[in-house]
C-alpha cells in the first residue's frame, strides 16, 4: 500500500497508542507477590512511590521499600507505544483486506516515528508479515482456521465455506448469550443455506434458543411498565433545572432507539430486533417471533434424502474447469431449483459460459493490378496557315489606298459592308426622294409667280 496513504492514518493512530502513558513502568517484587505497573512518580534511595490505575479513571499512589524491590523496568514512549500496538501478529482468521490496512498502518505509524528504534526491527517482521497475508486477501484467498484456503478453492468451495462460517457464528453468539443475535444468524442460515449440511445442525441450536428465549422476553415485557414508573420517580428526586435536561436526554434517548428499531425492520428485514427495557411493543414483537418460529421448527420434518447444495456446488466448479458444459448446466439447474443466492450462481453462469468464437478474419485478397494506361497518341502537327493572296498594287499615277491592311487584319466591325443593312439602304433612298420633291416643288412654284 502506498506510504502517501497511510501517513494521514499513522498520525491518528499514533495519537491513540500514546493514550495510556501512565501505564508505562512496572515494578518487579522479591518477596514473590506479582509486578505492579503503573507509573514511577518519586524514586529516592530507599523508596520509590507509584502511580496506578485502581479502575479505569481512578488512580491510586502507593510507596514502597527499595529492599522489597527486584528492578524496575522503566519504559520509554517506543517500548509504550511497541507495547500498546497490540498483537499484530499472528492474525485471527476471516481478516478482510480493509482488515490488513488497518494494521499495516498501525505497523507503518510506529516505523514513521521510531525507523532506528529498539523495536524497529521488530516492527519492520510484523509490516513484511502483515503485506503477505494483505496480498493473499486481495487476491481473493481466506485466512480459516489458521490455514490459507486459496481463492481457487475459496471460490470453488465458496457456498461450503460460507455456510460453515455463518454457523460458526451463530454457536459463537449462543456461548456468548447473546439470544438476539443467535436468531439472527439462524435467520441468515434459513434465507441462504437451508440446502447446505449445517442447516440441520442451526435448526437444533435455533431451537434450543428460541425455548430460553421465550421465558426471559415474557418476564422483561412484565417488568416495562416498573422500569418506566422508577425512572419517572428517580428524575422527580432531582433539581427543576437538572429535572428538565435529565426528560430531554431521555426523549432523545427513546427516540434515538425506536429509529433503530425501524432500521432493523424496514433495512435489515430482521424480526429478531433490539430491546430496551422501557419499551414493550418491541419486546412484545420478538415474543411472537419466538412462538411462532419455535412452533414452525418443532413441526418441520427433514426430508427423506437431502439434496446438498455444497456438493453440488462443487461440482459445478469442477465441469466448468474441466470444460464439460453441458454437465456443468444440468448441475446448474439443480442449484437453481434449491433457491440458493444468486451471488453463488452469477459468478458460474459465467464460467459455464462458453467464450464467443471470434468471426474468422477474411483472407487477404490480392491488390488488383492497375490496367495498363493506352499511350496518349500524337497530336496532330498544326496545319501552315495559307498565304494571303498579294493585292494588285495602285497603278502608275494613283495614291495608295489609305487603309492598306489586308481584311484579315481588319477588325470585325470594319469588316461588315459600308452599306448597313438593306434597311439603311432603303431610308436613304427614300429621304432623297422627298428631298428632290421638295425642290421641285419650290421650282414651279417660282415659275407660275
Amino acid at each position: 500500500m502506498p506510504s502517501r496513504y497511510m501517513k494521514p492514518i499513522s498520525t491518528f493512530l499514533l495519537l491513540i497508542l500514546g493514550t495510556n502513558l501512565l501505564l508505562a513502568d512496572r515494578i518487579h517484587f522479591n518477596d514473590g507477590r506479582p509486578p505492579k505497573e503503573g507509573k514511577v512518580m518519586l524514586e529516592t534511595p530507599g523508596l520509590l512511590e507509584l502511580k496506578w490505575e485502581k479502575r479505569p479513571g481512578i488512580f491510586q499512589t502507593d510507596r514502597y521499600l527499595k529492599t522489597n524491590i527486584e528492578r524496575v523496568e522503566i519504559d520509554t514512549k517506543e517500548d509504550i507505544q511497541f507495547r500498546n500496538m497490540g498483537k499484530l501478529v499472528p492474525t485471527p482468521d476471516r481478516l478482510t483486506p480493509e482488515d490488513y490496512q488497518r494494521r499495516i498502518a498501525k505497523c507503518t505509524a510506529f516505523l514513521d516515528i521510531f525507523p532506528n528504534g529498539a523495536h524497529a526491527p521488530k516492527a519492520q517482521i510484523i509490516l513484511e508479515s502483515l503485506q503477505q497475508e494483505y496480498k493473499k486477501a486481495t487476491a481473493g484467498g481466506l485466512k480459516l482456521d489458521n490455514k490459507w484456503i486459496k481463492p481457487e478453492a475459496r471460490e470453488r468451495d465458496a457456498y461450503a465455506i460460507d455456510a460453515g462460517m455463518e454457523y460458526s457464528d451463530m454457536l459463537a453468539a449462543k456461548d456468548s448469550s447473546s439470544l438476539m443475535m443467535t436468531m439472527r444468524h439462524f435467520e441468515k442460515i434459513s434465507s441462504d443455506f437451508a440446502a447446505s449440511e449445517n442447516y440441520a445442525k442451526a435448526r437444533e441450536t435455533a431451537i434450543d434458543t428460541l425455548k430460553t428465549y421465550g421465558p426471559i422476553l415474557q418476564r422483561q415485557v412484565g417488568q416495562v411498565q416498573f422500569k418506566r414508573q422508577d425512572r419517572e420517580r428517580a428524575r422527580a428526586t432531582l433539581p427543576a433545572n437538572v429535572r428538565a435536561q435529565n426528560k430531554a436526554a431521555q426523549d432523545r434517548a427513546d427516540a434515538d432507539y425506536l429509529k433503530r428499531v425501524g432500521r432493523e425492520t424496514n433495512e435489515l428485514k430482521t424480526k429478531w430486533l433490539s430491546l430496551n427495557e422501557y419499551h414493550s411493543d418491541p419486546m412484545r414483537k420478538v415474543l411472537n417471533s419466538v412462538k411462532n418460529t419455535l412452533t414452525a421448527l418443532e413441526k418441520e420434518a427433514p426430508a427423506e434424502k437431502e439434496t446438498f447444495a455444497s456438493s453440488l456446488h462443487r461440482d459445478a466448479w469442477d465441469a466448468a474447469r474441466s470444460g464439460d458444459i453441458e454437465t456443468g448446466e444440468e448441475i446448474l439447474k439443480q442449484l437453481k431449483s434449491l433457491k440458493i443466492p444468486v451471488r453463488y450462481l452469477e459468478r458460474l453462469e459465467e464460467a459455464l459460459t462458453p467464450p464467443e468464437e471470434p468471426e474468422p478474419e477474411p483472407e487477404p485478397q490480392p491488390e488488383p493490378q492497375p490496367e495498363p494506361q493506352p499511350e496518349p497518341e500524337p497530336e496532330p502537327e498544326p496545319e501552315p496557315e495559307p498565304k494571303p493572296e498579294p493585292k494588285p498594287g495602285p497603278k502608275d499615277g494613283e495614291d495608295p489606298a489609305p487603309n492598306t491592311a489586308s481584311p484579315a487584319d481588319a477588325s470585325p466591325q470594319e469588316a461588315k459592308p459600308k452599306g448597313g443593312s438593306k434597311t439603311q439602304v432603303v431610308l436613304v433612298i427614300v429621304l432623297v426622294l422627298v428631298i428632290l420633291g421638295a425642290l421641285a416643288a419650290a421650282l414651279l412654284g417660282k415659275k407660275k409667280k
